[in-house]
């Protein structure tokens, strides 16, 4: 009992420190940009949400007001929805059938967790679940961004829905398999940094051959390249790792088994990165959308990531390798 406390406070720190970091990267961020400082403190007041639900103690007195009083389970889902709505109507940059997908996508959230009736999840309803919540996070994702933290940008809607995987799955019906804690271990820790230099070692060579990477160095100090860092590992490698191995990869997993679940989620990872125009070279049409690049590499990528997944069971230790594989590419090698 001891043991499993003095984790959780250590979790509870880790969360806590990175919660302070990331408030004053964006605090001085917002001081360097006037103009644009409204909708940073927006991002971060969508960010909050998601921080906090990575902390064992916020997570226990959330599971302990949702058993006191159940319809926080669809109030805490109805308010996200108004939320983004309001955040869509003010940004004047979302279209109207973007706007009505998101409710449609969240009520479809729901469903797929509050639907169980039994104490652990199939691998079909795990896999819905994961793709009402992916269409829900890019519902406006490219047409209402917002800074994160290391000089990069996520979709309001992207962070929300995170925030709402974590509330579902970890609250108010937990999924035992995901394990979000933020502390590693030296072993845990060992195996993301080696899967990621494994990937720089098949990833590089395939991205030059086929244009996708140049040498391209953009070092602005080592403050910079912590912040940078903190952002990619917290605000990309922490929700893209709970939706692709936490949920399809586990779904999948119980579906057909450990291998093909592997194997199968880290392609649909590179899917969906194939019409994302990032990395094109400059002769390439962008117009034909469909970036193979990408999406191979992601898919190179998403097996290293699925393998420490199921080395550690640890989303966070997924992430780690998520994002210092994004570091090394952004920093080094993106267009």
């Amino acid at each position: 009992m001891r043991s499993g406390l003095a984790v959780s406070r250590r979790d509870d720190l880790v969360v806590a420190a990175v919660t302070v970091a990331a408030l004053g990267v964006m605090a001085t961020n917002a001081a360097a940009a006037p103009a644009q400082a409204p909708w940073i403190w927006v991002g971060w007041a969508a960010a909050i949400p998601f921080l906090l639900l990575l902390s064992p103690s916020v997570e226990s007195w959330l599971r302990a007001r949702v058993v006191a009083a159940p319809a926080l389970r669809v109030r805490v889902p109805a308010a996200l929805v108004v939320i983004g709505l309001v955040a869509a109507l003010a940004s004047g940059t979302v279209s109207w059938w973007r706007v009505a997908l998101w409710p449609l996508c969240i009520a479809g959230a729901v469903v797929a967790v509050d639907g169980v009736r039994t104490d652990e999840y199939g691998g079909g309803r795990l896999v819905a679940g994961a793709l009402a919540l992916g269409l829900a996070a890019g519902a406006w994702d490219r047409s209402f961004k917002i800074a994160v933290p290391g000089g990069t940008s996520m979709g309001f809607t992207f962070l929300t829905a995170v925030a709402l995987a974590l509330f579902l799955y970890r609250v108010v019906r937990p999924l035992r398999t995901l394990d979000v804690r933020a502390a590693l271990s030296r072993r845990e820790l060992l195996l993301a940094l080696a899967a990621a230099a494994a990937v720089a070692i098949v990833a590089l060579p395939a991205g030059f051959a086929t244009g996708f990477l140049v040498f391209n160095p953009k070092w602005h100090g080592v403050a910079h390249a912590a912040a940078k860092l903190l952002g990619l590992v917290v605000f990309v490698g922490v929700p893209e790792e709970l939706l692709f191995r936490g949920l399809i990869q586990e779904g999948l997993s119980r579906l057909r088994g450990p291998r093909t679940g592997w194997i199968a989620a880290s392609l649909l990872f590179g899917l969906t990165h194939i019409t994302k125009p990032t990395g094109l070279p400059p002769a390439v049409d962008h117009a034909l959308r469909l970036n193979w690049r990408y999406a191979l590499l992601a898919a190179i990528a998403g097996l290293a990531y699925g393998w420490v997944y199921r080395r550690t069971g640890k989303v966070s230790a997924s992430a780690l390798t998520h994002g210092a594989v994004n570091w090394l590419w952004s920093t080094y090698f993106g267009r």
